[in-house]
């Protein structure tokens, strides 16, 4: 059976369609609020990259949430992990917009047998993971005081000791985003080898970022500011055709970088996550506890606090 046309539609309480969008011309949607969406949902209940929708080879197409706050259902259940969309599914984006999936071929699901491994996209899954993000402090106001020519040959400087740092202690650079680097250690192995390993990577980090700042002759110090978390992330391939990346996804990078944004407020240089704190028992003396309200929770998260200076006699 070959799979046809599929268009996602928004129907309002009448049943009416009040919105269409062909899913042609290329092999992944995005679904969210903000303008680089493919499918933009403006409203509140929406994440800014909530979800998306992946066309396999064979032509059917799978739901993925992208670790949205509200979540993302197909008829009524909540899905964790890419799941196969049937022609007449009800796709629902957080709490209020439901949206109708159709497929011009493919049966509705009561009608259509497929074995349970056929419903999982082969390059994507759920793993263990432990990010760290860094980026310079005070880097706007920086930025204005030397001007865009020495701030860029900054950052070159700065990129190029972060790749070094991260691959002597086994991380993997997940992307750079200005004056900030997220690295990731993924898998189920030494949980709490990787986690310090990732620790002693952003004291590392921190020593080569004043270094740096010692040889351009800032006037001030120049800084970091760390967010270290751990837990389970959707990782794999996203993207669009020609455009590909390995990259990590879902809940538990939103919280590390909402967390990475209080690291100023807390007057310490580092955050860690609740999981990620537990495999650093050694460490414990050092690390303050706190309840912090992120953008995105209703309910506060848990997190520790340090500074370097306190981390550098104990590892």
């Amino acid at each position: 059976m070959t799979s046809g046309r599929a268009t996602l539609l928004q129907l309002n309480k009448q049943g009416s369609i009040i919105k269409t969008w062909p899913l042609t011309t290329k092999s992944s949607f995005r679904i969210g609020r903000g303008t680089e969406n493919d499918i933009i949902l403006t409203n509140n209940w929406t994440s800014r990259q909530h979800a998306m929708l992946q066309r396999e080879e064979n032509g059917f197409f799978n739901a993925i949430d992208l670790g949205s706050s509200n979540g993302t259902s197909i008829n009524g259940r909540r899905i964790h992990t890419p799941t196969r969309l049937y022609s007449g599914d009800l796709l629902q984006i957080g709490s209020r917009t439901t949206l109708t999936f159709m497929q011009e071929g493919i049966p509705e699901q009561k009608n259509f047998i497929a074995e349970d491994d056929e419903r999982t996209v082969a390059f994507l899954e759920k793993d263990q993971v432990i990010i760290l993000i860094c980026d310079i402090r005070d880097f706007t106001s920086l930025s204005e005081e030397i001007g865009d020519k020495n701030i860029s040959q900054i950052l070159k400087l700065w990129t190029a000791i972060i790749k070094t740092v991260i691959d002597r202690h086994q991380g993997s650079i997940d992307k750079f985003i200005g004056d900030a680097v997220m690295a990731t250690w993924i898998g189920r192995g030494n949980l709490s080898r990787n986690t310090h390993q990732a620790l002693s990577c952003a004291l590392e980090l921190s020593h080569e970022t004043l270094k740096l700042g010692q040889k351009v002759n800032l006037q001030k110090p120049l800084r970091i500011g760390a967010a270290l978390n751990s837990g389970e992330a959707v990782v794999g391939n996203i993207g669009v055709e020609g455009g590909r990346d390995y990259t990590v996804i879902g809940d538990l990078v939103n919280v590390t970088f909402r967390l990475e944004e209080l690291t100023g407020r807390t007057g310490k240089d580092v955050i860690i996550g609740a999981e990620a704190a537990k495999e650093l028992k050694p460490l414990s003396r050092a690390l303050t506890r706190g309840s912090y309200q992120v953008k995105g929770r209703r309910e506060p998260v848990t997190a520790y606090v340090t500074d370097f200076k306190q981390l550098e006699t104990l590892l």
